[in-house]
């Protein structure tokens, strides 16, 4: 009980240092950052089906894509509303609901078409990074996922700077040489910043033949946990190939749902359950009832 008085003291202080975007995350129980270093490795697969599977233990999860280039998380999760259809009041920001009861936020929800093209400049990404972590009404949430573009740029440093409190980052590589280097820059970025570092995933680990069952190692093997033994950081799983991975991604429902007995689905529950056991217990959110809200015109469910 001292030690949750403890850290319940620790989160108001560091809230409060960090001043409307503390504000906007005061009732979050635990906030993730997931990394990559190389685009191309599925980490946006990876985010979607963890906060998934955190989501089916009866979990409040959040999803923030902070990526302003792409919009990978909205398309995986089945969200087409625009901006406009989901602002509410004239200061704060209300994230979509998915069809399962994801909360999630993407810049890329306030352009026209998803072929727009982005062409911001470093400074002006990371303001509007900033500006969007003070707006958004995330509420009560067990989890906040924060989806990081690759590499090690603005958008990443900005993230793990302004987030108060953050409770973690997970690295997700695949077992391509070239991917393994270029995740090692984002594992030391973490450490220059002091950023917690919860464990890393390989993603596309192997090949399970749907026929006979036999499993190929197609891009080597054992590389991700060996990365993870090098830098001293637990290795959290693999995650197989598998086409109904990315049947589930176009489709836009998590593969936690369209295939639960799916090898990809059961890694990636197996995953939820190892960032559960590296993280500090702290009770449940209570969700309060808001039937209105000033500015607001609407009854919230």
């Amino acid at each position: 009980m001292q030690h949750a008085q403890m850290d319940s003291e620790k989160m108001h202080k560091m809230h409060k240092m960090h001043g409307p975007i503390g504000d906007a995350m005061s009732r979050i129980n635990y906030k993730i950052a997931i990394i990559s270093g190389k685009g191309g490795v599925g980490k946006t697969s990876v985010v979607v089906n963890l906060a998934a599977a955190l989501k089916k233990r009866g979990m409040e999860v959040g999803i923030f894509d902070a990526d302003v280039h792409g919009p990978s998380v909205p398309k995986m999760v089945g969200v087409k509303t625009e901006m406009r259809d989901i602002l509410h009041g004239s200061h704060a920001i209300d994230p979509v609901t998915t069809p399962h009861g994801l909360k999630v936020m993407s810049v890329a929800l306030i352009w026209p078409t998803d072929m727009t093209p982005i062409m911001w400049r470093g400074q002006y990404k990371a303001r509007v990074i900033r500006q969007f972590l003070s707006s958004i009404m995330w509420h009560e949430l067990d989890f906040l996922f924060v989806d990081l573009p690759p590499g090690t740029g603005d958008e990443p440093i900005t993230i793990m700077k302004s987030i108060p409190s953050l409770d973690g980052m997970v690295v997700v590589t695949t077992p391509q040489e070239i991917s393994a280097m270029v995740c090692s820059r984002a594992i030391n970025a973490a450490k220059e910043l002091n950023a917690p570092i919860l464990g890393l995933i390989e993603n596309m680990s192997s090949y399970h033949c749907p026929g006979c069952g036999r499993e190929e190692f197609l891009f080597g093997k054992g590389k991700g946990e060996q990365l993870a033994k090098t830098f001293s950081i637990p290795f959290l799983g693999a995650i197989p190939v598998d086409g109904q991975y990315s049947a589930a991604a176009d489709e836009g429902v998590p593969i936690v749902y369209r295939s639960p007995d799916s090898l990809s689905a059961q890694a990636m529950v197996k995953i939820a359950e190892n960032i559960l056991g590296r993280l500090p217990p702290r009770e449940k959110v209570v969700v309060q009832d808001r039937p209105w809200e000033e500015g607001r015109d609407c009854k919230r469910k």
